[in-house]
């Protein structure tokens, strides 16, 4: 008996279902044949505005795409753009450098000419880091005309040292007058007390001998005399720097002009 009940009852929830779904189907067709004034049935409507938002969607979807990629082929090519654009600033940039290293090479060389007859412009390649004021080494030799105890100056034509062995066809060595060897015959020029210049293999010379009778005051000028006869006379040298009296004699400390300038160019002066 409890059985054959909810057999029963499940029978009468199917027709319920069953019914229903023939509903749902009836209204289905009858909104298909209901017009609406824009020509179109309620269920087209329906189904329209049911899909509306997700062709919005999609639409604005495809939108941004679109947009995102012409923005991005855009900014690739002028990145492109800016490449080139760099790469053509450098070369400029290092065209300038080379038209203006030029120039003052020529500058250089039309400075040098008004005091001195034969010349010779080298560029620094070596310096003694145990011994920097001792000697450099310039990419010029024999090959160019250079020989030994040949003049060299700065490109503001002020003293350097001389040309010395090893001398080869294609490379000089050049002893600084702030060497330890050798000395250079200079006065100061106020008062032209003339005296033996000594390097220390430091930055600054000292006068040797220099008698006390004539007054010296720090920053003196000091030029070459020509009594070493390697150095010819009226050279600038550099200044006074320190003094210390003796008896009979005064220490003079000198500091070249070239110590504080650049050294990469150099001129020589070649024998005539």
């Amino acid at each position: 008996m409890p059985y054959n009940r909810v057999r029963g009852e499940l029978s009468t929830e199917k027709k319920s279902a069953v019914l229903v779904l023939v509903l749902f189907v009836n209204l289905i067709l009858i909104s298909s044949q209901i017009i609406l004034k824009n020509r179109q049935s309620l269920l087209q409507a329906a189904v329209a505005n049911a899909i509306m938002p997700l062709q919005l969607t999609f639409q604005k979807s495809s939108d941004f795409v679109i947009g995102e990629l012409d923005r991005y082929f855009f900014l690739r090519n002028i990145f492109k753009k800016y490449q080139v654009l760099k790469r053509q600033y450098l070369d400029l940039r290092l065209e300038n450098y080379a038209l203006k290293r030029d120039l003052r090479d020529l500058n250089v060389l039309d400075r040098v000419k008004k005091k001195f007859g034969k010349f010779l412009l080298a560029t620094v390649i070596s310096v003694d880091i145990n011994f920097p004021y001792a000697q450099v080494m310039i990419d010029r030799g024999s090959h160019s005309g250079l020989a030994e105890n040949d003049v060299v100056l700065n490109t503001d034509a002020e003293l350097v040292g001389k040309i010395v062995k090893p001398l080869t066809a294609f490379s000089a060595q050049v002893r600084l007058i702030t060497s330890a060897i050798g000395g250079t015959g200079a006065y100061i020029e106020s008062n032209m007390l003339e005296g033996l210049l000594k390097g220390e293999n430091r930055e600054e010379c000292g006068f040797q001998y220099l008698l006390a009778n004539k007054p010296v005051s720090i920053g003196d000028p000091v030029i070459t005399s020509g009594s070493d006869l390697i150095y010819p006379n009226y050279l600038p040298i550099g200044k006074v720097t320190g003094i210390e009296k003796d008896y009979l004699t005064q220490k003079i400390s000198v500091r070249p002009f070239f110590v504080d300038k650049p050294l990469k160019k150099l001129v020589i002066m070649l024998h005539e």
